[in-house]
């Protein structure tokens, strides 16, 4: 068994492929991201654009620090 730790909402490849449209809003709308699972093992996380870029963010700021501990 895997961790879902931060994952609100689970769906699988096949879903994803047939419901597309319907599992961006939801990843649009909920604060954490969706897991798509392909053969029953995580694949993939789908979030928003939004929480993409906080995250980015955030780990270019982890990196900034980690650099000036160098």
């Amino acid at each position: 068994m895997y961790s879902t730790r931060g994952i609100e909402a689970v769906a699988t490849i096949t879903e994803l492929r047939s419901n597309t449209s319907e599992l961006v809003e939801h990843a649009k709308k909920i604060e954490r991201g969706i897991l798509v699972q392909k053969n029953n093992e995580p694949y993939a996380v789908l979030v928003s654009y939004d929480l993409y870029i906080d995250l980015l963010e955030k780990a270019q700021e982890l990196e900034a620090k980690k650099g000036k501990g160098k």
